[in-house]
């Protein structure tokens, strides 16, 4: 027998550690954004410490990267195998006397190094992280109640009233033109205080909170809330001065929440996991040991995945990195619908818990053993006509040139649909494969709630399919990148790009076709952006909510509230009509003196629409407020002009909202923090149709020049390039939105500095 050779081990490592590396930071920061998304409004705000959205960046990692490594080391098994495959190396290890088990080894010794490290953030880095980000989500509520009330935003969370001011400043808590509107329903009655001044006075008395609202030059108004109701509501208006009155906040609550040390599955290790499944019964017990067999796979997961990765590819004759990325994509699905299926029926009680949690292991093992035992004929009758189809993603030079007459040459005889096509196919490789994972994890996330509700998974399938138009808009920058680099580096390493400056034709025009391409990619990302996003992102929400409610679909409880110059509505439901119309409902119009610190009248109505640049009130009641004297009249029909739509959009996200939507928004927008993040949104709409062609015109001269550089150092390049740009991005984001510099320039100016990094290396280019 062959004495073992280190030297090929390192080699074979050599050759899967970067793409290892690269997939599991590529991955790795994809799902970290996503999960960063839902606690948005702590990383983009004024109020929280910085201390706390630096333990919640920490906190988001764990969990993360405990999902993501075994998908990278299957990945970058089957990519780095295949590429030896491809280039006849793994046979010219086997001719010196190399047999499979040895060039196994370095790899399961690899999967095990991970299997260790997944079963160690498995154990403690999962259960901490998730205690932390609860902690952090109590905090930062309680720093919000610092500062309850902000200029411009209607506040609905201090108990039963609904406070807006005007103008204030929002940390000092010092407010102008303050309406205050408060129902009581037991008597029938509505309450309205207007006031030129006031502040929350908050101290504390015996370890509680308590916090009083101070007005100052304030009238009160009351009238009936129901005027058909059998109880005859309050009417009368009176100057009070200053006032003095006592609020509930939620500050109490939340401190009883901190200091308590109940924790939830996802907080607890594994053994507190273990005491809790034996000592729960029913629902919570199978969700414990659902969840502590999920940590135990996920942690020996690297290990199978590095064996099944290995016999994948030394099964098959020859593949390149496309067929690769195919094994790879077509393995991590079927290994995750395997656990998914399994929980499932475990949670319905079809299957035994524990014969559910390793259900995915005994197949992989199984398939394992049926790539390595299987004969050459068996395998090669089974999977030859696939592998053939496939190995079209990996053609020779020479199958190429057969093919190049069927592509119409423009002007110059540069293969500008060849490199469209290479193009194109490493793009919608890189968007299938990161699609695919994005929804796994998603999958993952969902499953507990989609598993128990009815018609959990049909609800689930809508959702994701729906959030397949968003995940396009968050990916397609990245894909375009990493597209652009695989395009023209394989050429430039293919000697292409020497043959053709050498036959006379310049890198610029060699170019060409990509900036081409970018164009026509740029103004399809902006027609889903603008015609299909904001449709799909408002129901994929609305079947979240409804997944996570166990399928029952939550209804919009409240009033809407809207505020211009001098007129407050109030209204229960508003439709869309045609055009740009829109029918409201119980509509109540509050209107101010042009000072907006005296009340004039009160107009109610069951029904009211905007149009023309005017509101039509039906069968209203309109009530005068004159010197506190108060005076009601009936009017069959009213209206009054507004030239703007004031129930249009509803402050709604500004995903649901296409460029004009959310321009008008953001100047009809009475908060200044509002209007901010509202105009970094509409920037980066401006953005999607010209950053393709941004992104290609650094990341292509970038690319040219790694034409000679190692195979670690162009990888690490790729990711070091693709990191910096996300990270400047995010960083003038966060500062765009904290108002530390101006919207636009936190938007445009990552993409102009590295427009000029790609014009420099664009004339660093030897043409």
């Amino acid at each position: 027998m062959k004495k073992y050779s280190w030297l090929i081990s390192k080699y074979l490592l050599q050759n899967i550690l970067p793409y290892f590396i690269f997939t599991w930071l590529l991955l790795s920061v994809i799902l970290f954004v996503q999960q960063a998304s839902r606690y948005a409004d702590i990383f983009f705000s004024v109020n929280i410490p910085k201390s706390l959205v630096w333990q919640l960046t920490f906190a988001l990692i764990p969990n993360v990267i405990a999902f993501t490594a075994p998908m990278a080391i299957l990945i970058g098994v089957i990519i780095g195998l295949s590429k030896m495959q491809g280039d006849s190396e793994l046979i010219a290890i086997r001719a010196s006397g190399v047999g499979n088990l040895q060039i196994a080894l370095p790899i399961i010794i690899l999967g095990l190094l991970l299997s260790f490290f997944a079963f160690f953030i498995n154990l403690k880095g999962v259960p901490l992280a998730s205690n932390i980000v609860r902690n952090i989500a109590l905090q930062t509520a309680l720093y919000k109640l610092a500062s309850p009330i902000e200029p411009g935003v209607f506040n609905t969370e201090i108990g039963g009233y609904t406070i807006y001011v005007k103008t204030g400043d929002k940390i000092d808590g010092d407010w102008e033109n303050i309406f205050i509107y408060r129902e009581d329903q037991k008597n029938n009655e509505m309450r309205l205080i207007t006031a030129k001044n006031g502040k929350i006075d908050s101290t504390l008395e015996k370890d509680r909170e308590v916090a009083e609202l101070v007005l100052q030059n304030a009238v009160s108004t009351t009238l009936p809330l129901n005027p058909k109701s059998e109880i005859k509501g309050k009417t009368a208006s009176e100057n009070i001065g200053e006032i003095r009155f006592a609020i509930k906040t939620k500050r109490d609550d939340i401190v009883k929440k901190l200091t308590q040390s109940q924790e939830t599955q996802e907080e607890l290790g594994l053994s507190e996991l273990a005491k809790l499944a034996n000592a729960a019964d029913g629902k919570e017990n199978t969700e414990a040991r659902i969840l502590w067999q999920r940590r135990l796979l996920l942690s020996v997961t690297p290990l199978i995945f590095a064996l099944l990765g290995t016999v994948l590819v030394l099964r098959f004759n020859r593949g390149g990195r496309g067929f690769g990325i195919f094994l790879a994509l077509v393995s991590l699905i079927g290994y995750y619908v395997v656990t998914l299926f399994g929980e499932q029926l475990a949670r319905t009680g079809r299957i035994n818990i524990l014969l559910a949690g390793f259900l995915p292991v005994l197949i992989s093992v199984l398939a394992i053993f049926w790539f390595s035992l299987s004969t050459r004929v068996f395998k090669r009758n089974l999977f030859e006509p696939l592998k053939g189809f496939l190995k079209s993603l990996n053609q020779s030079e020479g199958e190429k040139v057969s093919k190049s007459n069927f592509y119409i040459d423009l002007t110059t005889g540069i293969r500008d649909f060849d490199i469209i096509l290479n193009f194109l196919k490493y793009f919608f490789l890189t968007l299938g494969f990161l699609t695919a994972i994005y929804l796994i994890f998603t999958t993952f996330e969902m499953w507990k709630f989609a598993g128990t509700a009815p018609n959990g998974i049909s609800l689930l399938v809508k959702y994701l399919f729906y959030l397949i138009p968003f995940i396009y808009i968050q990916l397609a920058p990245s894909a375009v990148m990493i597209a652009t680099l695989a395009t023209f580096v394989i050429k430039s390493r293919q000697n292409e790009i020497v043959t053709w400056t050498a036959a006379g034709q310049s890198v610029y025009r060699l170019l060409l076709p990509c900036f081409v391409l970018m164009i026509f990619l740029g103004i399809l990302n902006w027609g889903i952006q603008e015609f299909v996003a904001p449709k799909t992102n408002q129901k994929q929400d609305t079947i979240r909510a409804q997944i996570r409610n166990k399928g029952i679909l939550a209804q919009k409880e409240g009033k809407y509230w809207v505020a211009n110059q001098n007129r407050i509505y109030s209204f229960d439901k508003a439709e869309k009509q045609s055009g740009s119309n829109s029918k409201v409902q119980n509509l109540t119009v509050y209107e101010f003196s042009n000072d907006n610190q005296r009340l004039a009248a009160i107009y109610k109505t069951p029904d009211a629409i905007w149009q023309a640049n005017k509101i039509v009130l039906t069968e209203t009641e309109k009530t005068v407020v004159n010197n506190q004297v108060l005076e009601t009249q009936n009017l069959a029909d009213f209206e009054f002009a507004e030239t703007e739509n004031p129930f249009n959009n509803l402050n709604q996200k500004p995903s649901y909202l296409t460029s004009s939507e959310t321009k008008t928004q953001m100047l009809e927008a009475e908060s200044e923090t509002e209007a901010r993040n509202l105009e970094i949104a509409l920037q980066k709409k401006y953005t999607t149709p010209l950053l393709p062609f941004i992104i290609a015109l650094f990341t292509a001269p970038f690319a040219l020049s790694l034409s000679r550089k190692g195979k670690v150092i162009t990888v690490g390049y790729a990711v070091g390039l693709w990191l910096v740009f996300m990270g400047i991005s995010s960083g003038f984001e966060q500062a765009g939105l904290s108002g530390n510099i101006f919207p636009k320039l936190a938007v445009w100016t990552p993409l102009f500095l590295f427009s000029m990094i790609g014009i420099y290396l664009f004339s660093k280019v030897k043409t």
